[in-house]
């Protein structure tokens, strides 16, 4: 049997050029070089074409903020034209409140039937219903009568 520290392996050694051991490591710095440049290459188209993306959409973006910010602005020149409005129509309503057009027509009426005017003239006329202007004109020959 052989025991295992009596054997002995030597390695056997090949001296190699210098210059063979420069062009390995020139290689392998090519190589590196090369695959960090790819790698740099792919990134940077990659975030090219991401932020071309993001560009698009931001344009897009503020496309509809202006379109937004116009109808918004249309809104509101709508809604203080309303205002205004409402504002004028209250005023004149509180102006025909004041003045009441009923109260007026029976007046009207009453003066017409004063002078001598019939039940058709005051329908006619003052706007009011045949059974109105003959209430109207009995009242004014009971108050003659009185």
């Amino acid at each position: 049997m052989y025991n295992l520290s009596d054997l002995q392996v030597n390695a056997i050694q090949i001296p190699l050029p210098v210059w063979l051991s420069q062009i390995n490591t020139a290689w392998l710095v090519l190589v590196i070089s090369s695959l960090v440049l790819f790698v740099a290459s792919f990134m940077l188209l990659r975030s090219r074409n991401r932020l071309e993306r993001h560009l698009h959409e931001i344009r897009n973006i503020q496309h509809d903020i202006r379109a937004i910010t116009a109808a918004a602005i249309g809104v509101g020149e709508r809604v203080l034209e309303l205002e205004r409005r409402q504002r004028r129509l209250s005023e004149k309503q509180e102006q025909y409140d004041s003045i009441d057009p009923a109260n007026m027509t029976y007046e009207q009426a009453i003066n017409m039937v004063q002078h001598g005017a019939d039940v058709q003239e005051l329908v006619d006329i003052c706007g009011i219903s045949e059974s109105e202007a003959e209430l109207v004109t009995l009242m004014h020959r009971l108050d003659q009568t009185a």
